[in-house]
């Protein structure tokens, strides 16, 4: 489904209704539908940081991988990307606040745990931008995401052989190493 809100192009994709669907039916009773939302709720927060640095928004996909915000292609200093890409851990922090003063540490524990892994400094998460944005010219930040994300993927093996039926860190070390492999 595609509309458009304040020139802003909006596509809510089938995958995105369809993941939405499967946690409530699959996972009713744990916390996915929450920790979902809470992606939404951080992927606001970068657009929140960018209306603050009066960067153009052209427009927002929602897909199997949540938000994907678009920007026209002018040109952000360096100290802007780096509040663009805190914006979203940010959020994370400020409802994780929110929630253990409401008393629903549960729920806070899960925003702590955003915000502090999308603060890794990989390269497809907000703290390899953040990095990045602060030192454009290191050639060492994609070995350090290439370090991280292999220690990520042996824990999530062993996690994996271990338990038998948890195979979360796996994927999603698998899923950042094709991050930094597709860039150049």
């Amino acid at each position: 489904m595609k509309f458009s809100v304040c020139n802003i192009s909006i596509e809510i994709g089938f995958w995105f209704v369809a993941i939405i669907a499967l946690m409530l039916t699959l996972f009713p009773e744990t916390q996915a539908f929450y920790c979902f939302a809470f992606c939404i709720i951080h992927e606001f927060g970068h657009l929140f940081a960018m209306l603050l640095t009066g960067r153009k928004i052209s427009a927002l996909q929602f897909g199997c991988f949540g938000v994907k915000i678009y920007t026209h292609k002018d040109y952000v200093p360096s100290l802007k990307e780096a509040f663009i890409a805190a914006g979203g851990p940010a959020m994370n922090l400020i409802a994780a606040s929110v929630l253990f003063i409401l008393g629903k540490s549960d729920l806070a524990v899960i925003n702590l745990a955003l915000a502090f892994f999308n603060l890794l400094p990989v390269s497809a998460l907000d703290g390899g931008h953040i990095l990045s944005a602060l030192f454009p010219d290191s050639k060492s930040a994609k070995t350090l995401s290439i370090i991280l994300c292999s220690l990520m993927l042996v824990s999530g093996l062993i996690i994996a052989v271990y338990s038998k039926k948890n195979f979360t860190l796996l994927i999603v070390s698998l899923y950042l190493l094709t991050g930094i492999a597709d860039k150049k």
